[in-house]
């Protein structure tokens, strides 16, 4: 496994509308897609090749956000790459699929500080 990209920052965002402004007209930042994660609003931004995800928070924080997502070269196989950060002494705390249409699945680990990191094998 060897990291090869930082593609993305995913944050709460207490008023979604006003943090999407803030990132397009301070950063430039575009609007690539909104949709929704585990029913709550989620907007996309794009910047060159980095991504911000900004997860509605105003009716509280969402589970698992923020966290930050580190493109790596991995196995095909999830449970694979899962055996190999294990071996390393670091659990991972769940493993996902990519959606539908993009191939690879990514793993997640709490550092240290208990900052979670989403690993991010394919195009997801």
């Amino acid at each position: 496994m060897k990291a090869n990209s930082i593609r993305s920052w995913n944050l709460n965002a207490d008023n979604l509308e006003e943090s999407v402004k803030f990132y397009s007209e301070l950063l430039g930042a575009e609007v690539r897609v909104r949709h929704q994660v585990q029913n709550v609003d989620v907007a996309r931004l794009k910047i060159g090749d980095f991504s911000i995800g900004l997860f509605d928070a105003s009716g509280g924080e969402r589970p698992g956000v923020p966290h930050h997502t580190v493109g790596i070269d991995g196995p095909d196989d999830p449970e694979e790459l899962k055996r190999e950060i294990e071996a390393k002494g670091i659990e991972v705390t769940q493993i996902r699929p990519h959606r539908d249409g993009q191939a690879g699945y990514s793993l997640y680990v709490n550092d240290p500080s208990g900052n979670r990191l989403e690993l991010s094998v394919g195009e997801g």
